[in-house]
């Protein structure tokens, strides 16, 4: 089950990100880790269409880098593009000061 956010970004437009499926298993890896907080988090409230303020999706930013670089150290494959694609969306989201709103299919 796929989990879309979202945030405005403009007066009628809205900036859009996904979670699908197999994302999910290499973001669990990392589910209580203490280096990565907002994404245990993230995790562990999936499901639960959160919103998550922009001082949060900042961390999560944070987090979604070293995050890469974790796995890039450990020379392991991983989905890149899709983690870029978070790692892009929060920080934006953070840089606007929005709230990202989530909701499960």
């Amino acid at each position: 089950m796929a989990v879309n956010m979202y945030y405005k970004n403009g007066m009628f437009r809205k900036a859009r990100c996904q979670i699908a499926d197999d994302l999910v298993p290499t973001l669990y890896q990392v589910r209580n880790n203490p280096k990565f907080p907002q994404l245990t988090w993230l995790i562990d409230n999936l499901y639960e269409n959160p919103q998550i303020p922009a001082e949060v999706a900042k961390a999560l930013a944070d987090e979604m880098l070293a995050l890469e670089r974790l796995i890039l150290s450990l020379h392991l494959p991983f989905p890149r593009l899709p983690l870029q694609q978070m790692q892009t969306f929060f920080d934006s989201a953070a840089q606007k000061q929005q709230v990202i709103y989530a909701s499960s299919d």
